[in-house]
């Protein structure tokens, strides 16, 4: 997970000339899948020692155990929502397979003896890299993806793996505009070709930064999140259609967007973005969905 040495390029890696000076690129949507299950809760069997858990870890910060509620959930963790998502996705042979895997998620898994990124990697060939962030609201898809695509760009690698988890399970109560309404998990497999160049199309700010659309492009398609409906802020003109996500899914929705978008028939450059307003924040990026680069020929959605 961590390198302790500045790290080596693969020799033959794409990208112009010296580091940095190629021509900047996009990320490239190869492959996508979502999972959400809809099948209702098991019967609740408690947990007595959990359960104290739970009141313990909450009782600091003034948070009482929300037993009935959590009784009522589906009770899925993150690694089943992600195990769904890879499943999903398809096989991955090694040599199509991530060679980094970037986790996802705004609420934490209830269950704390599991952690998504090790359990994932264990389930993809060729030993990726993986890790997970979060703590980033709404936007922590997108704060993912610039991380995993500048580990793309310094480390030589060409393929990555973007996990957004949306778990609607929560031991104490959670402010509507953070909670999750149903479980959500969004697999999506990307190609980095631009090797060391810069990256196009990604920015994340306050609305009043100078910039902040500076990398926009105007002829995309945009797939808008549920945050930018109340944002004060006019987005650029673009020459594509525009997609808006559904509520309830804080992290996934706007992911699940593109997925819809995709689906339905839009390719070429896309826009994706989202707004914060707890943070106050915009996020956006370009993906590639150019027709035909599907390693299956199809998108999942289980």
């Amino acid at each position: 997970m961590f390198r302790t040495a500045a790290p080596v390029r693969h020799p033959g890696a794409a990208g112009d000339g010296p580091a940095g000076s190629g021509p900047s690129a996009v990320p490239r949507l190869v492959r996508a899948a979502r999972y959400a299950p809809t099948a209702p809760a098991s019967g609740y069997v408690p947990v007595p020692e959990l359960e104290q858990f739970y009141a313990e870890l909450g009782a600091p910060h003034g948070l009482p155990f929300a037993r009935e509620r959590y009784a009522a959930s589906p009770r899925r963790t993150s690694v089943e929502l992600a195990f769904g998502a890879l499943d999903a996705l398809g096989e991955l042979p090694e040599d199509r397979a991530p060679e980094l895997v970037v986790v996802a998620y705004a609420t934490p898994d209830f269950i704390h003896a599991e952690l998504v990124a090790s359990c994932v990697k264990g389930r993809l060939p060729g030993s990726p890299l993986a890790f997970a962030l979060s703590d980033q609201g709404s936007l922590t898809g997108f704060s993912a993806l610039r991380v995993g695509v500048e580990y793309a760009r310094r480390c030589g690698f060409t393929r990555l793996l973007l996990l957004v988890v949306d778990q609607s399970t929560q031991p104490f109560a959670v402010p509507d505009e953070a909670a999750a309404h149903t479980d959500s998990a969004v697999a999506l497999l990307l190609d980095w070709e631009g090797g060391a160049a810069p990256v196009r199309g990604m920015a994340q700010g306050p609305l009043s930064a100078p910039g902040l659309f500076a990398g926009w492009d105007p002829a995309a398609a945009v797939v808008a999140g549920t945050g930018l409906a109340g944002a004060d802020c006019e987005l650029p003109s673009h020459g594509g259609p525009s997609v808006t996500a559904g509520p309830g899914l804080p992290c996934t929705g706007v992911w699940t967007a593109l997925l819809d978008a995709v689906a339905r028939g839009i390719t070429g450059p896309v826009v994706v973005a989202d707004h914060d307003p707890v943070r106050g924040l915009l996020a956006h990026c370009a993906l590639d969905c150019a027709a035909g680069t599907s390693d299956t020929g199809e998108w999942g959605d289980r």
